[in-house]
């Protein structure tokens, strides 16, 4: 993206006056909004994009930056209205700052965040970004355990003007409005500049961390349908927090568990701000070297040093960081721009709560199925840790809506809870992430006999899959997002079981409707948005 022509406006206004100006040259140019960049796919500009492209990136990290906090008032939630270009620490610690709350901890938060907090409101919105968490007995908050695209109230966006053939001009959509079902998750296909989020009290979190429950336990089968004892979906019942970091061939995943928990435990950790796992962000030069040496030289060892990177983060951990407790965002926040880069792949599976276990033990089974394969081979095309997460859909129903009104889900989100949802009894996703470093040989080949396994072991009623827009999907031999089938797959997943105005053909067109210089798209999502 560097080498692009880049603007920083400093307001909306500034925003349309760009795109009237794109939309006015022959051809028009794309204009592509710009946040920190923490992503995979190729939603804002494609690899093979070349330098003097007719492309302005608009930078909205710069001054589109302004947060506003609105007091609960009648029966209405308190609210944030965050500018696109605001990041996500910044919205925390602004509203962990603000007065009025009445939760264990000052100020508002969201039950879930990304782990990651540079990242801008803007492009966690575009892509449903989520964190881990479901409801539980003695855990349910009067909010939305979905993705954060789920908390928007209101939004302003960039749209085509109803009066003049190619102006754009700024529009606000409330949440009711049936035409902001298309833009609430859009995928990189429209521009919105600020959006107003339903908040709740702040909460204190204890995180527990763990090493010593072996992967064949975690991850074991249900016992005549029952998570057994220390599995992962024991752990998501009883909490409703859980996210498991295994590393391949070992077989001690680093469990992470939060619970709500007003007051600090006995010997638990206070932290008073997030990105606690110094270990993980600055890691020693010998593991970056050494991680380095097995890509290009010896992919062999790959097996003992992820041992070794394992006993690392292990003995790291329980210098001190086990057991921790402060407010939400302290423990929610942990990945950090110096975190170690690497390529993920990405998808949500919704499916019913009950079926965790199974769904969880079956994709562990495939993975070190897959593992051994290859590497008798003498392919290792994983050298990171795979993640699993679980969180709740994005149920209107936990949505505060004005009296009268009716909203919609996001039609798009991987969270999207529609007809289909509701008629199979979906309640939860699980988040599958398998990480490797960028040009490990083979690597394209696993992940796309992995996406084939996962198309075929969750299929509808019992499951169905999505991709995680930010991440690595649609793999062949060339790489992910270069699937036709996969593509297709994902229009027919939006398609299937809903009507005509809430389908894949309507949202692209109601998304074209609202950009109709074609603006706000590149060569990648000309491919990805057309009729299903």
């Amino acid at each position: 993206m560097d080498p692009l022509w880049t603007c920083e406006p400093k307001t909306a206004d500034e925003v349309v006056e760009v795109c009237n100006w794109a939309a006015a040259q022959s051809p028009a140019w794309k204009i592509r909004a710009k946040g920190i960049r923490h992503g995979w796919s190729p939603l804002t500009v494609t690899a093979d994009t070349k330098p003097e492209s007719n492309v302005i990136i608009v930078d909205t990290t710069k001054y589109l930056t302004a947060l506003r906090f609105v007091p609960a008032a009648g029966d209405a939630p308190p609210m944030v209205v965050a500018d696109a270009g605001a990041t996500m620490l910044d919205l925390l610690t602004f509203l962990q700052n603000q007065a009025g709350g009445n939760g264990s901890a000052p100020g508002f938060a969201f039950p879930h965040v990304p782990a990651p907090g540079n990242l801008t409101v803007g492009g966690v919105l575009a892509i449903n970004a989520h964190g881990t968490a479901v409801p539980t007995a003695n855990e349910h908050f009067a909010s939305s355990y979905g993705s954060m695209s789920n908390h928007i109230m209101a939004f302003t966006a960039v749209v085509s003007s109803d009066e003049a053939p190619n102006a754009y001009v700024l529009k606000t959509f409330q949440r009711e409005d049936p035409d902001a079902a298309a833009l609430l998750t859009h995928a990189g296909r429209a521009f919105i500049v600020s959006a107003t989020l339903q908040v709740i009290d702040n909460y204190n979190l204890r995180c527990q961390s763990t090493m010593d429950i072996l992967s064949d336990t975690l991850f074991a089968a249900p016992v005549n349908g029952t998570p057994p004892a220390q599995s992962l979906a024991s752990f998501l019942e009883e909490a409703g927090r859980v996210e498991a970091i295994w590393y391949p061939f070992t077989d001690d995943p680093w469990l992470k568990v939060w619970t709500v928990t007003p007051t600090q435990p006995s010997g638990s950790v206070l932290v008073t701000a997030p990105y606690n796992y110094a270990f993980s962000d600055n890691l020693p030069t010998w593991v970056t070297s050494m991680l380095s040496w097995i890509t290009t030289v010896a992919p062999a060892s790959t097996p003992t040093f992820q041992k070794l990177f394992s006993d690392f983060t292990k003995a790291s951990l329980e210098d001190g960081l086990t057991d921790l407790w402060g407010a939400s965002m302290n423990t929610l926040l942990y990945i950090k721009d110096t975190t170690l880069r690497v390529t993920a792949n990405g998808y949500a599976i919704q499916m019913k709560r009950a079926d965790v276990q199974q769904a969880v033990h079956d994709f562990a089974q495939q993975f070190e199925k897959m593992l051994a394969s290859y590497a008798a081979k003498d392919q290792y095309p994983v050298n990171s840790p795979l993640e699993i997460r679980v969180t709740g859909l994005d149920d209107t129903a936990q949505v505060f809506a004005p009296a009268g009104t009716t909203l919609s889900t996001p039609l798009i989100s991987s969270l999207t809870y529609d007809d289909v949802a509701k008629a199979n009894g979906y309640d939860c996703a699980v988040w599958f992430d398998v990480l490797t470093l960028p040009g490990t040989h083979y690597s394209n080949q696993f992940y796309t006999e992995l996406e084939a396994w996962f198309c075929q072991r969750f299929v509808a009623p019992a499951a169905r899959l999505f991709p995680e827009w930010s991440k690595g999907w649609a793999y062949t031999d060339a790489g992910g997002w270069t699937d036709a089938d996969f593509l297709a797959h994902v229009r027919t997943q939006f398609t299937t079981g809903r009507t005509s105005t809430t389908n894949w053909n309507a949202v692209v067109a109601t998304l074209q409707h609202y950009d109709q210089a074609d603006l706000f798209s590149n060569a990648f999502l000309d491919k990805l948005f057309v009729p299903n």
